[in-house]
């Protein structure tokens, strides 16, 4: 069989993804303003996280300064399912940028960061405690 035949319809799969991506594109939200969560890593550690129109705000509940409110910072996020949230910030000062994938719904959270530019972490979390408008 032709090999210009077999590759055709990948290539017309291929060509179309964009268009598909872009028609179910997540815009950024202002949807998580007035939350607060708790959550426990798979790791252990554990943080409070609230998110207000002045940016968001964390404490690492346990830290050696579990009362200590680090932020706001300005954050960015968007809803990419039902009870679905992508949501990112950067730290400045410190150098850290923070992702969470937050799905209210299975009560789970995953995070990613890259703290101080040289660790990562990479984590699942349960979400503990949610508080929402």
């Amino acid at each position: 069989m032709n090999s210009a035949l077999i590759a055709f319809p990948v290539w017309i799969g291929l060509a179309a993804t964009p268009a598909a991506v872009a028609a179910d594109s997540a815009e950024t939200t202002r949807e998580l303003n007035g939350t607060n969560i708790t959550y426990l890593y798979s790791s252990g550690r554990s943080y409070n996280v609230k998110f207000e129109e002045a940016g968001v705000s964390y404490r690492y509940l346990t830290g050696s300064k579990p009362d200590v409110w680090w932020g706001p910072f300005p954050y960015q996020a968007m809803r990419v399912g039902p009870e679905v949230y992508f949501a990112s910030w950067f730290e400045k000062g410190y150098g850290d940028h923070v992702t969470l994938l937050v799905d209210f719904g299975k009560r789970i959270l995953f995070g990613s960061a890259l703290i101080a530019g040289d660790e990562v972490h990479f984590h699942q979390a349960k979400i503990v405690e949610v508080k929402r408008p």
